[in-house]
Order: structure tokens, then sequence, then C-alpha cells
């Protein structure tokens, strides 16, 4: 659930979170991809000014072909080897894993964590896992480990069955990217993958630097040797000599995308920290084309078209939350990936640049209005045509749900079904692709379809400006800085 405040009726609570972790309205999935876990070293800026995206990107991390070879466990490497954990007890029961090993103690009690492959998963691609042992046992209840056949075909990438979208291609002042073959439908499919490293934050955290870059080398050396060569082939963005350990620590924190614990994971508080080599070779742009969503039953990522894109266009997704004034999003994107967007956004003239903070401003001033259900709220159908209307501008597309979520909620609250149940079908259609079918946005918007009488948001303003009920405070709704 992605909307960012919480919605409620007396006891009934209806989450419409536009934060991923809940913070002070981010956007809905967009935290850093990238584990701020090194310094990054000299911003990098360059790029072709006119190209959809600009400076050294070369996606999430794909690397030029004069960089691409195998690189193996070396013993001249200057780290010290991983140590092979002989506890019986960091084992996790009952799931046929390739590796358990190796493991280093963390300085929580009872604590190791280990890295666990598993080679013969998603028909044979692996996936290795570092986490404890508790964790592991539980990611192999998933439904992805229980039944496999749901995972069989996901991935093409390594072993196609269905005919591509999109090849690969070197594109000038990026490095390699995703050009679509085809015309791709709003909506449509891109590629989904099952991760090929899966990191639990508890490893940047309880572990020294070296002992944690040691268990993703052995992570990544455990995989099938295919499987690990597309990950050596991602890039690290600034083709500095390094060693294998070191190399592998650098595309991770090049190429990682942050993922949330599901609900039912006992570990709340430690999210992971996902590489998915086919998906890191999509460069950035501020209005991407794409957009995702991680599906926990299937631990899939899945891709999919924001808007129509022509043959020949270049697959793009954000990196960063969208809705962000120029200046905090060109800072966040020097800090972490170390270039200078060159986006179509980014390079308009400055009148241009500054009409759209202006809009950014706007919508973020006025978006909390719609998690206030006191009479003070300023909450109208109105003011939510005012922020579709902000979204459309900025080309919003991957967050249109969010304002058709609020036209549903804003008309059914002051009685006017068939209008409400108009957006609610809106907000199905355009967020199923870029939350999943099963977010519990959906779910609220799929109730109101079905009966909008019956949904705590009927006559809401209504009854509260009338004095019938009492509504929740206003809850604050973030500013401009960087996020």
């Amino acid at each position: 659930m992605r909307l960012l405040h919480r919605l409620s009726e007396l006891s009934v609570l209806a989450s419409l979170v536009l934060a991923h972790e809940g913070h002070n309205y981010d956007h809905h999935h967009h935290p850093d991809h990238s584990h701020d876990h090194e310094d990054l070293g000299a911003v990098k800026i360059c790029g072709d000014g006119g190209s959809l995206t600009g400076g050294c990107q070369d996606g999430l991390g794909s690397m030029g072909a004069a960089d691409e070879k195998e690189f193996l466990w070396k013993e001249n490497d200057t780290a010290q080897k991983p140590v092979t954990s002989t506890d019986d007890d960091s084992k996790p029961k009952g799931y046929p894993w390739t590796h358990t090993t190796p493991c280093f103690t963390s300085p929580q009690p009872d604590t190791s964590i280990c890295v666990f492959t598993d080679n013969n998963f998603a028909n044979g691609r692996g996936a290795s896992f570092i986490t404890t042992p508790h964790r592991a046992e539980y990611l192999a209840t998933t439904p992805a480990f229980v039944d496999q056949d749901l995972v069989k075909n996901i991935n093409q990438d390594l072993h196609r069955t269905a005919p591509s979208k999109y090849e690969k291609h070197q594109i000038p002042g990026k490095g390699m990217g995703l050009i679509a073959k085809v015309h791709i439908h709003r909506g449509d499919l891109i590629m989904a993958n099952t991760p090929s490293l899966m990191i639990d934050y508890r490893a940047f955290e309880d572990l020294p630097k070296e002992e944690y870059r040691q268990l993703q080398a052995a992570a990544v050396d455990q995989l099938p040797d295919l499987h690990r060569e597309h990950i050596m082939a991602l890039s690290t963005h600034d083709g500095i000599e390094r060693t294998h350990i070191e190399r592998i620590d650098k595309i991770c924190s090049t190429n990682a995308f942050d993922i949330d614990p599901d609900s039912d994971d006992e570990t709340q508080d430690h999210g992971f920290y996902v590489v998915f080599p086919e998906i890191a070779r999509m460069n950035h742009d501020c209005r991407p084309n794409a957009d995702y969503y991680f599906d926990h039953e299937t631990l899939t990522q899945y891709i999919h078209a924001i808007r129509d894109i022509s043959p020949g266009e270049e697959l793009t997704l954000s990196y960063i939350n969208p809705i962000m004034k120029k200046r905090a999003r060109n800072k966040k994107l020097n800090r972490i990936w170390g270039f200078q967007c060159a986006c179509p956004l980014c390079t308009k003239e400055q009148a241009q640049v500054e009409a759209s903070d202006v809009r950014i401003h706007q919508i973020k001033e006025l978006v909390g209005e719609f998690s206030d259900w006191s009479s003070d709220s300023r909450a109208t159908p109105q003011l939510a045509e005012l922020v579709l209307s902000l979204y459309e501008q900025e080309k919003l597309w991957g967050s249109m749900y969010e304002a058709y979520t609020w036209l549903a909620l804003e008309y059914n609250a002051v009685g006017e079904p068939w209008t409400a149940v108009k957006w609610a079908n809106r907000a199905v259609e355009w967020g199923i692709p870029v939350v999943g079918p099963k977010d519990g946005d959906m779910e609220q918007m799929r109730r109101l379809i079905k009966d909008p009488w019956a949904h705590w948001s009927w006559l809401k303003r209504v009854k509260v400006r009338g004095g019938w009920g009492k509504g929740s405070e206003r809850e604050g709704d973030g500013d401009d800085e960087e996020e």
C-alpha cells in the first residue's frame, strides 16, 4: 500500500500510502535503489545533453564491452576469505539449499549471517540470499520456493521462451541500455526477473565491511556460471581496477534495488538489497516510460510500460522519487550514482524548469489535504481534479493511479457514487502495472467499485463537515528537500 497517508472512518482504516516505507511524501515505491554503504568517490558529470538521459549512467550498471571478462575467486585477493561455519544451528531446517555457507557471527545474540544459494531455483537460474538462518527458513516457505513452477519461465534473459520486446544497445553518452524492438502499449509487461542476489540489510548494519563484502562475493561465485557472468558484466560506473571482492561490492552498490519486507515477514525492521542484472540495464529518466513493483509471493520484480513506447525508443526507469524539484533530483542522482541527469525534463529551458518546480511544489502542498478527514480539510473533488491535472502536466504516469484514487474517494465522500466508480476503475487500470494487483490500494478501489455505498468513504466529507462524525488528524506532507 503506497499512498502517503492513512485514511480512516471510525474503526475502519484504509491505507493509501504514497511513500514506500511510510516516509513523508516519498513516491510510492522509489527509495534509493543503491544502499549507500560506501562513498561513491568523485562525482562524474558527463553525457550528451540532447539525449534522452544523460550522464555516465550505463543503466543501473551495464559495463562496456571492453570490460566484459570473467572474474573468478582469486587466491591473491587481499581480503580475508570468508569463514565457513560448521555450526549446525546456522543451517535452516528443511530446504535443500545448494550452499549454506560461508557465515559470519553477528553482534546480535545467537545470530549468524550466511550465504544461502539454490542453484536449482527458477528453472536452474539460481539465486543467492545473504541473511540469517531463521529468515532463510522463512524465505524457503514462500510460494516461489514451495511451487517452483510459479517462477519456471519468468526469467527470459538467460533462457528465452518468448520473443523479446527490447534489445541491448550502446547509447551515446550513457553506455549500455535497452531499446524497444516493437510498439509496447501502456500496461504491457516488458520484463520480469527473480533476484540474483538478495541481501538482508542486517549484513551491512551488523558486519564489518570486510565480512559483508566476502559474503557478497561468495554469493555471486556460488551461482551457475552463465548467471554469474551476467552479474559480473554489470557496470561499476567508474572503470577503476579492483580486486574481485571489491568489484562485486561496487557492482552491488551501483545496481541494487531496495525491497521492503513482506507483511508476514517477522523481520519488519530490515529490508532487502536486491540485484536484478537485466533490469539493472535500464537507464534513468526523471519522467520514465516504465515502472516496477516486487511480488513477494514469486520473489519477482515486474517491469511494465506506463505509457505507449515506440520502436527504437529507450526503455527507462526513474531511480528516484520523481516528485522532486530539479535541484533535489540532481543532488540525489549525483550523490548515489555519480551522474548529472540530462533527461528531457532536466534539460528544458530555465522558464520551463521553474514552471515544473512550481507544479511539484503545488502537488506536495496539496496532497496532504486528502488524508485530512477533519472539517478543516480543503479536500474536495475539485481539488482532486486539480491534482490530477498537475500530475498530467508533469507526466507522472507511474503515479497517476494516486490521483485517480483521490478522485474516487472524494467523489464518494460527497455522495456521487457513479463518478467515484469511474475514477476507481481508472485507479485500478493504472495502478496494477505499478503497484501490483495485490496492493492494498487496489483492494480498496475494488471494494469501492463493487459497492460505493458500503465503502468507508461514502458521504465521509458530508458527515464530518455536518458534524456527524470525527475525522482523523492531518498528517505532515513533507517538503522539497532531498528525500
